[in-house]
């Protein structure tokens, strides 16, 4: 008698046990599933967004975009724009592939950020040019005072419209293959640097 719950006691354990093993293979075999899924959609969702670039995009010299910059100044309703802007552009073409809308809109909302830190009547140097086989636009504060002034912290803003401005503008950098970051150029104080391959150029943009 004692033998026989004593068996009954095991094969229920080992049963239960056997069950709760085959729920556990279950639940890792959903979810692996749920996974593959969940990677295939952002894998399709990432070429749908490569596609509609591509349809959207086309040719673009940089020059003319940052020298647009300077209608800020003088545009309606903005008379009492705070800082002035020092524009420099080569000759050459500053070309890349890209959505002109939205690398217009990058440079705009970084000339907004700097109307609002920097000191008023201060000048934002904007420079466009082709260097190692990339395309970079720099942006500096000339009367920066400090070594990294708040025009250089950007990309750290924590107040609302400025740190939703920075992820905008990071977004459309890595959408056209290049990065935004804080750096020096020319012996000035820290600025920002936005680095954009040229056509037929690799996408990852190196710092």
């Amino acid at each position: 008698m004692y033998s026989s719950n004593l068996g009954l006691a095991i094969a229920i354990v080992v049963a239960l046990g056997l069950a709760a093993v085959l729920a556990f293979i279950a639940s890792l075999l959903v979810s692996n599933l749920k996974a593959g899924a969940q990677a295939r959609e952002m894998a399709a969702q990432a070429r749908r967004e490569a596609q509609q670039k591509m349809h959207e995009s086309s040719m673009q010299d940089l020059r003319p975009l940052v020298a647009s910059l300077r209608s800020l100044e003088s545009s309606e309703g903005a008379s009492g724009w705070p800082i002035r802007f020092d524009i420099r552009v080569p000759h050459e073409v500053v070309p890349v592939f890209g959505i002109e809308a939205e690398l217009e809109d990058l440079l705009s909302k970084v000339a907004r950020y700097a109307a609002k830190v920097m000191s008023p009547g201060a000048t934002l140097q904007v420079s466009a040019r082709v260097e190692s086989g990339q395309a970079v636009v720099h942006w500096r504060d000339l009367d920066a005072s400090d070594a990294s002034p708040p025009l250089a912290r950007f990309l750290e803003a924590t107040q609302a419209v400025g740190h939703a401005s920075a992820r905008v503008c990071e977004r459309i950098a890595s959408r056209h293959g290049g990065r935004i970051y804080a750096a020096p150029h020319a012996g000035g104080a820290l600025g920002l640097t936005l680095r954009l391959p040229l056509p037929g150029q690799a996408t990852s943009v190196a710092g």
